[in-house]
């Protein structure tokens, strides 16, 4: 009997935010779209000078560039930890 495959559905919500909540949403997506590209940026980097892959899940959080980064602190789940 074949394994059956788990399946991800993807549901679009339209919102209609007022001005100031626009702001808000437009200014998180930039900041996580920046951090993404920071993480990339250094996974690839790690990569070409140490050959070692990061592929956990928490393996860029604990980089003081990525993790501790501006952008990393300027994202509401990352104010945990200012030390």
């Amino acid at each position: 009997m074949a394994k059956l495959k788990k399946q991800m559905g993807v549901q679009q919500m339209c919102l209609h935010p007022d001005k100031e909540t626009k702001a808000i949403l437009q200014y998180l997506c930039e900041q996580s779209g920046k951090l993404y590209n920071t993480g990339v940026y250094f996974a690839r980097q790690t990569f070409f000078k140490t050959e070692r892959l990061l592929t956990g899940k928490f393996d860029l959080v604990y980089e003081p560039y990525v993790g501790r980064g501006i952008i990393a602190q300027s994202l509401p789940s990352t104010r945990l930890n200012k030390h």
